[in-house]
Order: C-alpha cells, then structure tokens, then sequence
C-alpha cells in the first residue's frame, strides 16, 4: 500500500510540474528561436513517428504518367513553392521564417509517397504546413505527389520550362 501511494504522489508531483512549466511561460514559443537538443529531437521523432505509422496504409496509384505529373507541378508551383522552393527556386522569405524550416522538397523526391500524401493531405500541427485534404481531392494530391517524387530529377531550366508551358503565372 505505502508503494502506491508514493507511486501516486511522484505521478501528481510530476503533473504539477508539467503544469507548472506549461503556465510559467518559460518556454519560447517565438518563430525566430529555433529548438534545440531534446526538445528537437522530441518534436522531430514523435513527428517523424507519426507520419510513418499513419501512412503504411497509404497506397500509392501509378505516379509517372506525364499529365499527372504536369498537374501537379501546376499545384505545386501555385500553393508549395513559397515554403518549399523547386529547382532553381529557393525558399522565400515567409517560408525562411517558419520554425521548424520547411524541407526544400526537392532533395526530399527519395521520400516514400505515402507519406508524402499523408502529410499533404492532412498537414502537419504548429508547423506551417496546412492540410491540403480540405481543399483538394485524393486525386489533386497525388498530382502534387507525382510531381514531388519527379521534381529532383528536374534542373532548373526544365523546371522553367514546365512553368512557362503550363502558363502558369509567376
């Protein structure tokens, strides 16, 4: 009974720890002060984690279809390029401002489509990256997909033609 007891009084000591720091402010939330250590490491596995497990069960259609691809790369320019840059296109500047960075997405083409999707579709909290699944359908998505797994393949001259040819606007 006695380890019980002490086992519930370290749980309610912890709690109101945790309680505490969350109302002491101590914690910068600001945008320009970048996480560090644990709490990196935390933020970026449990993320990581996350995405991983909810995309298993993401089943990717036929990507390499050239109109697909073109789509997305329609989709792409118009609502991702801002925070993710494309070839030859770096980051602007509201996408360097965001904490955690957003990946420059056209090193991350390796990157498992599923996942890919999953965070399209369904964002990712206090990050930035919103949830394209409200907006667009399965099909727009894994335009916007098709067009990341091919983009590192592109320079930036054919990414400047494939702009050009689409009509889409700068």
């Amino acid at each position: 009974m006695k380890t019980v007891v002490t086992v519930v009084l370290v749980l309610v000591v912890l709690a109101l720890a945790v309680l505490g720091f969350i109302y002491s402010g101590i914690y910068d939330v600001a945008a320009a002060t970048p996480d560090t250590g644990l709490i990196q490491w935390a933020l970026e596995t449990t993320q990581h984690s996350s995405v991983h497990r909810r995309a298993e069960q993401v089943q990717a259609p036929p990507l390499d279809d050239p109109g697909l691809i073109r789509t997305g790369m329609i989709e792409y320019h118009e609502m991702c390029v801002v925070c993710h840059g494309a070839p030859g296109v770096p980051i602007s500047p509201t996408g360097q401002g965001l904490n955690p960075a957003p990946p420059l997405l056209v090193e991350e083409s390796h990157e498992d489509a599923g996942e890919l999707f999953w965070v399209t579709k369904n964002g990712i909290k206090m990050t930035g990256m919103p949830a394209f699944g409200v907006t667009h359908s399965d099909e727009e998505l894994w335009a916007i997909v098709a067009f990341m797994k091919r983009m590192g393949d592109l320079s930036p001259e054919e990414y400047q033609r494939m702009v050009e040819e689409a009509g889409v606007p700068e």
